[in-house]
């Protein structure tokens, strides 16, 4: 695949957490308070799971926790009631945690080349309206949309509506549901993630900051991997 630089692509795709929003601990301690009334081990292999797996909807780790956890089923109603009340813990911390490093600016340079962006995410739809409403961020994206909907079936609609070939699309994220997403539509991808905890496997374009690939023009990005590498 030819390698691109950030101007040869018409169209971004965000996650949020973690790429967008410094926000995975806020995250992972949420879900740890959810489950605390159940004792310091189940909180504790609540958050480690969390830690592990963080681009994971909550429609599928709640009733994971509850089954292998708590051993409960959890009945499709019931967990709903446990993702309305994950939302009511975690929708404040969320909404105060800072942008990562570099966003802003990536979002303005976005805006004024006129490059679509657009947030995919995990977090349940009419949630992630609210986070994006009240962080100030809602004129950088024409759309955010969330979960339960899977994030390669938002991005191939997206796609499909706005008449978008793969070689003009990217995937931003931090987590492995990212990647699998972007390779499922065949689109390029582009890992956020320090070096110590990068999930990806080797080949992956990975940088720490946003800036590092999107204020910088002569730094590529494929979407098939050959080998281990860094953009600098």
């Amino acid at each position: 695949m030819t390698q691109n630089s950030p101007s040869q692509y018409s169209c971004i795709f965000f996650d949020f957490d973690g790429v967008i929003a410094d926000s995975v601990e806020a995250k992972i301690t949420s879900f740890g308070e959810l489950y605390d009334e159940f004792g310091p081990d189940v909180r504790r292999a609540v958050e480690d799971y969390q830690r592990a797996v963080p681009g994971e909807t909550r429609y599928v780790k709640i009733p994971k926790f509850h089954r292998e956890l708590l051993g409960v089923d959890l009945p499709e109603h019931k967990v709903l009631e446990w993702s309305n009340r994950l939302s009511e813990i975690v929708l404040d911390e969320v909404v105060a945690c800072p942008l990562l490093p570099g966003v802003n600016e990536v979002l303005a340079q976005l805006a004024q080349r006129e490059v679509q962006a657009h947030i995919v995410s995990g977090t349940p739809h009419d949630e992630l309206q609210v986070i994006v409403e009240r962080m100030g961020l809602k004129p950088f994206f024409k759309t955010a949309r969330g979960s339960p909907e899977k994030k390669a079936s938002i991005v191939r609609d997206i796609m499909t509506a706005e008449g978008l070939e793969a070689e003009q699309c990217l995937f931003v994220g931090d987590a492995m549901s990212d990647y699998d997403g972007a390779k499922t539509c065949q689109i390029a991808f582009l890992g956020r993630s320090a070096q110590a905890t990068n999930p990806f496997p080797a080949g992956t374009a990975v940088v720490e900051h946003l800036g590092e690939y999107f204020l910088s023009d002569n730094a590529p990005v494929t979407a098939e991997a050959t080998g281990t590498k860094r953009v600098a």
